[in-house]
C-alpha cells in the first residue's frame, strides 16, 4: 500500500501535460485508488467505504472531457468495490449498470456484478431490489439479444416485487408481468425494442443515458409520449394521436 500510495502521489502531482496525457495519467491514478480501496480492511466501516467508492465513481463518470479520451473502462472496478463492501447499496446497481452497458460496452460484466450483489439481497432488502432484476432483463434483451433470459428476469422481477414492501411494488409487479407476456407474444416486434428502451428512460439516473434511450426509441420508428406526470409511453411515429386531425 505504501508503494502504491507513492506512485499515486507521483501521478497526482504531474503538471503541464497535454489533455490526452493528463487523462491517461488520471485513469492510472484512479485505477490505483480503486486497487488500494479494494484491499483495505473495512474495520466495520463497510457502508462508509462503499459510499466513498460511489462518490469517486460519480466524479469519474462526470468528467466527460477525460472520458471521451479514456472511455469508461474503470466502471466495473468501482462497481465491484461497491458491491464488495455494501451489496445492499441500491443506487449504484441502476446507475453503474447503465454505464457498463451504454458506455463501457460491457453488458455481460454488468450482469455478472449485479447477480453477484443479488446473491446477498432478498425481495424485501432493499425494498426496491426487484428493479435490479428488471435492469438485468433490459440488458439481456437490448445488449445480449437473449430473449428468453430477458423474459425470465422480468418474471423474477415480478416475483420479487410481489414480496416487496416498497410503495410502488404492486404497480411494478404488474408492469413486469405485462412485459414478460409481451416478450413471449411478440419476439420479433420492433415495439419490443422500443418498450425496452422506454424502461431505460424510466430508470435512467442521468440525462445522457436518457438521451441515448430516446434516440434508440426513435431509431426503432417510435416516439416518446407523456401519459401523465413523470410517465411516458411509446407510439409509432406515423400514428396520428387520438383527437388530432
Amino acid at each position: 500500500m505504501g508503494l502504491q500510495y507513492w506512485r499515486w502521489q507521483k501521478l497526482f502531482t504531474a503538471e503541464g501535460v497535454a489533455l490526452e496525457q493528463q487523462a491517461k495519467l488520471e485513469e492510472e491514478q484512479e485505477a490505483l485508488q480503486i486497487q488500494i480501496l479494494s484491499n483495505l480492511p473495512s474495520l466495520g466501516f463497510h457502508n462508509l467505504l462503499s459510499d466513498w467508492a460511489f462518490l469517486q465513481y460519480l466524479q469519474y463518470f462526470g468528467n466527460l472531457e477525460h472520458r471521451q479520451i479514456t472511455g469508461y473502462g474503470l466502471a466495473d472496478d468501482y462497481f465491484e468495490a461497491i458491491i464488495k463492501y455494501d451489496p445492499y447499496y441500491f443506487e449504484p446497481y441502476i446507475f453503474i449498470s447503465s454505464t457498463m452497458s451504454l458506455y463501457a460496452a460491457q453488458p455481460q460484466r454488468g450482469i455478472e456484478l449485479q447477480r453477484q450483489g443479488l446473491a446477498s439481497l432478498t425481495p424485501k432488502t432493499p425494498p426496491n431490489s426487484y428493479s435490479i432484476w428488471r435492469q438485468i432483463g433490459i440488458d439481456e434483451l437490448l445488449f445480449l439479444g437473449d430473449h428468453q433470459a430477458a423474459i425470465r428476469s422480468h418474471e423474477i422481477a415480478a416475483e420479487w416485487a410481489s414480496q416487496s414492501p416498497a410503495p410502488r411494488a404492486e404497480r411494478a409487479e404488474q408492469s413486469f408481468k405485462d412485459t414478460a407476456e409481451f416478450l413471449k407474444a411478440n419476439p420479433q416486434d420492433p415495439q419490443v425494442q422500443a418498450n425496452a428502451w422506454l424502461q431505460v428512460v424510466a430508470a435512467a439516473q442521468d440525462d445522457r443515458t436518457r438521451r441515448i434511450a430516446i434516440e434508440q426509441i426513435e431509431a426503432a420508428g417510435y416516439e416518446l409520449v407523456p401519459v401523465d406526470t413523470g410517465r411516458f409511453t411509446v407510439r409509432p411515429k406515423d400514428e396520428t394521436p387520438v383527437g388530432e386531425p
